[in-house]
């Protein structure tokens, strides 16, 4: 396969299984590329290896999903993420090239229906950072002149962190490594949403959307305002749950855009099928 067709198979790919020897068509017409100086098809090879890459990465999440391997679709739908960062700033994607405006919205929207909420962050001192392009030590006063992002001889300029001192582990809930799960002795994770979600999501590239709205607690259901709170803090209602907005509860709706009548199926308290 050439270039042309490669980015013809990719744009248009809509399967449950990439074809596995494109990796290494693409290596190959990058290397020639870059023997003909052409620094130009070289980038636009590195964008195809990162179409592939962010596919892939979605694929092998909904896979899990279906088998029920949570923790592991959970880190496959970071690293599409990340991968789609790189891709960003070099790649147009807009009107849904390449499908990776579906993945972009499924990523984010699965990720909000995990249970996870904790996570380890690392604390360290980094003494040496090298150029991933010359591999040059790198200093405030010292650049080697590769800018971390942009794209050399096909490949992504970052910063390779070397003599690195750990100092502590730290309890975050907005992790930089989502990876970082905190699993503690005893606790099961509840992934009932997400169960629930998988019995009707087939097709990877199948649309659908996710809604989250607050509804009231239905202990909460008819409290006066002026009343004790149900939390038994003392208080008001209406100076304590009212006003920090502990008597809401997230609801979340997934809605199938399908040819089908809507119907509204109940799958718990808090989640429900709307299909459209």
């Amino acid at each position: 396969m050439n270039f042309e067709e490669i980015n013809n198979y990719l744009q248009n790919f809509t399967g449950t299984e990439l074809r596995k020897d494109i990796p290494d068509l693409l290596s190959h017409l990058k290397k020639e590329a870059l023997d003909n100086s052409d620094q130009d098809l070289a980038k636009n090879i590195w964008c195809l290896e990162q179409v592939y890459i962010v596919i892939a990465h979605y694929l092998n999440a909904f896979r899990h999903l279906h088998e029920k391997d949570f923790f592991e679709a959970w880190c496959q739908l970071d690293r599409a993420e990340i991968e789609l960062s790189f891709l960003r700033r070099h790649f147009d994607y807009s009107g849904n090239k390449y499908n990776l405006g579906i993945i972009e919205n499924h990523v984010l929207q699965l990720q909000k229906m995990f249970p996870y909420q904790y996570f380890f962050s690392r604390e360290s001192v980094v003494k040496k950072w090298y150029c991933s392009i010359c591999n040059e030590e790198i200093s405030l006063r010292k650049s080697c002149g590769h800018k971390v992002g942009e794209i050399y001889n096909g490949e992504q300029c970052c910063r390779v962190a070397g003599d690195i001192e750990f100092l502590g582990i730290a309890l975050v809930t907005d992790p930089f490594d989502k990876y970082t799960v905190i699993f503690p002795k005893g606790l099961d994770y509840n992934y009932s949403m997400l169960e629930s979600l998988m019995v009707n999501f087939k097709d990877p590239f199948q649309i659908w959307e996710l809604s989250i709205t607050k509804k009231l607690k239905v202990e909460y259901e008819g409290a006066g305002k002026n009343r004790p709170c149900i939390c038994n803090s003392g208080k008001k209602y209406k100076m304590c749950c009212l006003k920090s907005g502990n008597d809401l509860y997230d609801h979340y709706h997934i809605n199938f855009f399908v040819d089908a009548p809507t119907t509204i199926i109940p799958v718990s308290e808090q989640f429900v099928h709307t299909w459209k």
